[in-house]
C-alpha cells in the first residue's frame, strides 16, 4: 500500500509541477495582480494543499522506508521517525498559515 501511494503521490507532484511551470512560462503571471487573481481561486489552493499534502506523504513513506532499513538500533529509529514526523507536522501546519492566513484569503 505504501508503495503505490508513494507512486501515486509523486505521479501528482510531476504533473503539478509541469503545469506549474507551463503556467509560468506562459506569461500569464506578468504582474502580482493577475498572480493574486489565480490565487485567489479555491479551486487553486485546492491544488496546492493537495500538492503539499502529497509532498509530505512522499517524504513520510520515504524518510520512514530508509530509516526502517537502514536505522538498526531501535532506540534511535523510533527517535529519528517521531522527530522526522514532528517536523512534517510542523511544515503542514505552517503551510496551512500561509496559505489561508498570510496570504488574506
Amino acid at each position: 500500500m505504501e508503495w503505490l501511494l508513494q507512486r501515486l503521490s509523486a505521479i501528482y507532484l510531476g504533473l503539478f509541477v509541469v503545469y506549474l511551470l507551463l503556467k509560468l512560462n506562459s506569461g500569464v503571471f506578468a504582474d502580482f495582480a493577475k498572480w493574486r487573481e489565480w490565487f485567489d481561486q479555491e479551486s487553486v489552493r485546492w491544488a496546492w494543499m493537495l500538492f503539499y499534502a502529497s509532498l509530505l506523504l512522499h517524504a513520510w513513506i520515504g524518510i520512514r522506508s530508509v530509516f526502517l532499513d537502514y536505522i538498526k538500533p531501535f532506540v534511535l529509529r523510533l527517535v529519528l521517525t517521531f522527530g522526522s514526523a514532528l517536523l512534517l507536522i510542523f511544515c503542514a501546519l505552517w503551510f496551512v498559515e500561509i496559505l489561508y492566513y498570510r496570504s488574506g484569503l
